[in-house]
């Protein structure tokens, strides 16, 4: 592919394109229980939106090794059945999406989320349309890491100019991502993360909703 008009766009999935926090929360608080954790309140697993789930289930809540694994598989099973349904395009996503495109940049999704699940939700919402390239987690929890996936994603692209690609995402793991790969960054406060998370983390724009990064990105 070319780099067209110059400008190649990374999207993070939750919390950037869409509101996926209920279905994700779900599965969570049920795949915790057997394991005998308790969620008490829903705000505390703010947290685990954006992480890898093999990092959140160790990081967060002391799983190690092969619990780490079965919490995994508990998710993944309930995710897949109806959590991944349970999700909801942010208002604008789409209106964004088509007019960045007509300028002719690259549009790619830069997500830890497993690739399947990924492409099946752009796929059933009717948005895989504008993107160029997709890339997602494995299975296995490899190819998680946002660098790893920027990298890929510039890769199957062909886009070598990473000061005019852009990850956009809502939680700092995108906008360090993005400074360890060498690209710029836009956060996003409509998602799950603050104004205050992304601009410690070294966002170089931030925007309040896709209408204004797109703005952003256009002018």
């Amino acid at each position: 592919m070319s780099e067209r008009n110059g400008k190649c766009v990374l999207f993070d999935l939750d919390g950037t394109l869409f509101d996926s926090s209920e279905g994700i929360k779900m599965c969570y608080r049920k795949g915790l229980a057997r394991f005998g954790i308790t969620v008490e309140n829903d705000s505390d697993l703010d947290k685990v939106i954006g992480p890898s789930l093999y990092d959140s289930y160790s990081r967060f809540f002391g799983l190690e090794g092969d619990d780490v694994m079965e919490a995994v598989r508990v998710y993944r099973e309930l995710y897949s059945s109806d959590g991944i349904y349970m999700i909801r395009m942010y208002d604008g996503v789409e209106n964004m999406l088509q007019a960045i495109k007509q300028y002719g940049f690259t549009l790619c999704l830069a997500t830890s989320k497993p690739f399947v699940m990924a492409d099946k939700i752009l796929g059933f919402s009717g948005i895989k349309k504008y993107f160029d390239v997709i890339c997602g987690a494995n299975l296995d929890g490899s190819m998680s890491d946002k660098v790893e996936l920027i990298n890929e994603c510039l890769k199957q692209t062909d886009f070598t100019d990473k000061r005019r690609a852009f990850m956009v995402g809502d939680r700092f793991y995108d906008i360090v991502g993005a400074a360890k790969a060498g690209v710029r960054s836009i956060g996003v406060t409509y998602g799950f993360g603050s104004f205050e998370e992304l601009s410690d983390a070294g966002a170089e724009l931030i925007a309040d909703s896709p209408d204004c990064f797109a703005n952003l990105l256009i002018g």
